[in-house]
């Protein structure tokens, strides 16, 4: 019987070693594989994009904060520029708060309350509140502003003859502080004493430029609530040369820097014109001024490219040109830049001081707030900026709520467009319709002029979007 050999000892587990090892070299060149393209199958869901827009929502919370009141105008006017609006506001800083009632289209005045204020609305007072102080005697006008995070003014002084402060208001009841950078002709100003700034709840703090950083060049300041909310605001003093009396007007903010700046309301009469221009970028800017008139947007001749270094202050003066283009319809100016500026005409016209600065792009009703009377001055409402052919109604409104006129402008890009108020004109409203539109509201007469920019008051609040993010 032939029987066959018996395996070698080991060939059989180095078989079984060998089958082994071929099927996990298999699995780990499949497995990673399959995972690449179980992956790929995956689609995320769009609604996880990070850069997803804030929601609107009803606005539910609205402050403004007001300037301490000029010498003998201490009154605060305020209104509500949403629709079917009848409640209380809560009016005044920390424990001397006091309830007002605010009607929509109307106006209320609130007497004796010279100090710096707040004015405070809750759900359905929160949107569309708006409120403003004037200068008595003085032809000024001051919007209360909401706190904002970060504020600009330029075109502020802190010498002799030009002088500004500047007042922080907190409408809450914690401190707040607030960094303030200033800007001058050869760049930032070591002014240790604006940093970190403290501002009780429900307290103000003025800083007057020329105590704090005493100089002669033309400056420009940014303000930034670093803790807590913060409003600001600037109130400008010129003192004229010789007997000429101090004249003060608030100069207006500006949100943030633009490359594009458009300035309306130019005081009318011949005097000293100046245009600030603030560069708070590391980079060089150039730029190039435009006027503006009803029948077009023109460089005038003769004036060089404008030049401003890295984080300084360019001052320059318009006179020579501004005068003659006044006189012939001029109403305001055009500064376009190669990077992001701030920008101030300031005139100092008969004695008396204005400012034109960019206002809010119009693209919803905007709404000011003016002095009834003004003693006999002319009041006009001029446009610009038209972003497409396009249609505008200013509606004017005495203070009792009265509607005193309402005209339909049409308006076209690179023109100006004037609607002239009636003299009693209090509450004005534009409206824009097929077009965005910059503007402001001039009041002119024989103590000089002011010019307040066009504010869209809010009406919703922004939620962001805030989502889970991807492991």
């Amino acid at each position: 019987m032939t029987q066959s050999a018996p395996p070698a000892p080991g060939r059989r587990s180095a078989r079984t070693r060998s089958r082994r090892l071929d099927i996990t070299l298999v699995l780990a060149v499949l497995l990673p594989l399959l995972g690449v393209g179980a992956l790929a199958l995956v689609r995320p869901d769009p609604a996880t994009d990070p850069v997803e827009p804030p929601t609107r929502t009803a606005l539910t919370q609205a402050a403004r904060v007001c300037p301490t009141a000029l010498e003998g105008a201490p009154e605060v006017s305020l209104t509500s520029a949403a629709d079917d609006v009848r409640g209380s506001v809560q009016v005044g800083l920390g424990g001397q708060q006091e309830p007002i009632e605010v009607v929509s289209g109307e106006i209320t005045v609130m007497p004796d309350r010279p100090d710096a204020l707040a004015v405070l609305g809750a759900d359905e007072t929160a949107p569309g509140l708006v409120a403003a102080r004037f200068g008595g005697a003085e032809p000024a006008v001051a919007t209360c502003p909401a706190p904002a995070a970060v504020t600009w003014f330029t075109g502020v002084g802190s010498g002799a003859g030009h002088t500004s402060v500047l007042e922080l208001v907190n409408p809450d009841a914690g401190t707040a502080i607030a960094d303030v950078v200033v800007y001058g002709g050869t760049g930032i100003v070591d002014a240790d004493a604006l940093r970190g700034v403290s501002v009780p709840g429900g307290t103000s703090v003025q800083l007057d430029l020329g105590s704090v950083v005493p100089r002669r060049d033309e400056l420009a300041v940014q303000v930034t609530a670093v803790r807590g909310r913060v409003g600001a605001l600037v109130l400008d003093r010129f003192d004229g040369v010789g007997s000429a009396e101090l004249t003060q007007d608030w100069l207006p903010a500006q949100a943030e820097p633009a490359v594009s700046n458009l300035l309306m309301g130019l005081a009318p009469g011949s005097g000293r014109r100046t245009l600030v221009i603030a560069n708070g970028s590391d980079d060089e800017v150039r730029a190039d001024l435009r006027i503006v008139t009803g029948r077009s947007v023109f460089a005038p001749e003769g004036l060089p490219e404008i030049r401003v270094a890295p984080n300084s202050v360019r001052r320059i003066a318009l006179s020579s040109v501004l005068d003659p283009a006044i006189a012939d319809g001029a109403t305001g100016v055009l500064v376009e830049s190669t990077g992001a500026v701030t920008a101030t005409l300031r005139s100092y016209v008969a004695g008396d001081l204005s400012h034109a600065v960019p206002s809010d792009v119009v693209d919803t009703p905007a709404t000011v707030l003016l002095p009834e009377g003004a003693d006999g001055s002319a009041k006009t409402v001029e446009l610009a900026g038209a972003t497409s052919q396009g249609v505008v109604t200013v509606v004017s409104r005495s203070a009792s709520g009265e509607e005193l006129d309402r005209t339909r402008a049409e308006i076209s890009p690179d023109l100006g467009v004037t609607v002239t108020l009636p003299p009693g004109a209090a509450l004005v409203t534009v409206r824009p319709d097929r077009t965005r539109v910059v503007g402001s509201v001039m009041m002119a007469g024989p103590a000089g002029a002011a010019v307040v920019p066009l504010r869209v008051p809010a009406t919703n609040g922004l939620v962001p979007a805030v989502r889970p993010g991807l492991p």
